[in-house]
């Protein structure tokens, strides 16, 4: 139940950072609003204007905001899913009008509950370019990563990571220990590099659980400034036997205050 209640607490926090979370280098008015549950074993409902906008949002689900850009949201509470147990009542929430960024509930290092933010860069590529974006949203120490057996991106630590623009194909990624090869605590996982999309992979799970696994999303249409925004569909093998998700992207009427749940595929 503990664990619980600072989930609820962390989705709650991201009701209220939504008030000033805008993104100065949205100057075109774009706008992309993700919230990702990344924490094992807990479910919640949200509603808003007295009535539930989403319920059983579990492990692997996401929520597209995007739709609900410069609205307010009226009297958000925060429940126990499937219950009328009030933990958070956030008041109203009013979402910003431009940006591009993903929120996420995960486990720190120490596994606890958190929550980060994270701005996503959809800057345009070059050509023959794509861009690969790895983060640490583990119960994990700190790890390298490594792309066809090298180094990455160096002692990235829970609620951080990396970027980097690569030539379109596929690599072997991989995570270790920082300063170690071995043991490989996820992968090798081929990661396909596509021109002008942004793939976003995190690490999320807990390693003394047992339940480390990655969970993806995909930006597309960065040859110029993108005007949509798909799923993360590739397949990825994460070399563990766990399931892998594509973080699936759900379309919302713009005057509906009802925001769809879609649930991440496998």
């Amino acid at each position: 139940m503990r664990i619980l209640v600072k989930l609820i607490v962390a989705l709650g926090a991201t009701m209220a950072l939504l008030f000033t979370l805008v993104s100065p280098a949205a100057a075109d008015g774009h706008i992309r609003i993700h919230l990702i549950h990344g924490i094992p074993g807990v479910d919640v409902d949200v509603e808003a204007g007295g009535s539930n906008v989403f319920e059983d949002f579990s492990f692997q689900d996401t929520q597209d905001l995007s739709a609900l850009a410069g609205q307010t949201l009226e009297e958000v509470k925060v429940k126990v899913a499937g219950t009328d147990t009030v933990a958070i009542d956030a008041g109203d929430v009013a979402l910003p009008a431009e940006g591009n960024f993903t929120v996420i509930a995960h486990l720190d290092a120490d596994g606890n509950p958190a929550l980060a933010v994270f701005e996503n860069d959809d800057s345009a590529t070059d050509a023959g370019q794509g861009r690969l974006t790895v983060r640490h949203a583990a119960a994990a120490p700190n790890v390298d990563i490594l792309a066809n057996g090298d180094v990455a991106f160096e002692n990235v630590s829970n609620g951080a990571g990396g970027s980097l623009d690569l030539g379109a194909g596929t690599i072997s990624a991989s995570v270790v220990p920082t300063g170690a090869s071995e043991p490989v605590v996820i992968g090798p996982a081929d990661l396909p590099i596509i021109e002008g999309a942004h793939l976003i992979v995190y690490a999320v799970g807990s390693l003394e659980d047992d339940t480390l696994t990655v969970l993806t999303e995909s930006i597309t249409g960065l040859h110029s400034a993108p005007s949509v925004v798909d799923t993360g569909n590739s397949a990825v093998d994460n070399g563990t036997g766990l399931p892998v998700a594509a973080l699936g992207l759900v379309t919302a009427a713009a005057a509906a205050v009802v925001i769809g749940r879609r649930r991440l595929n496998a």
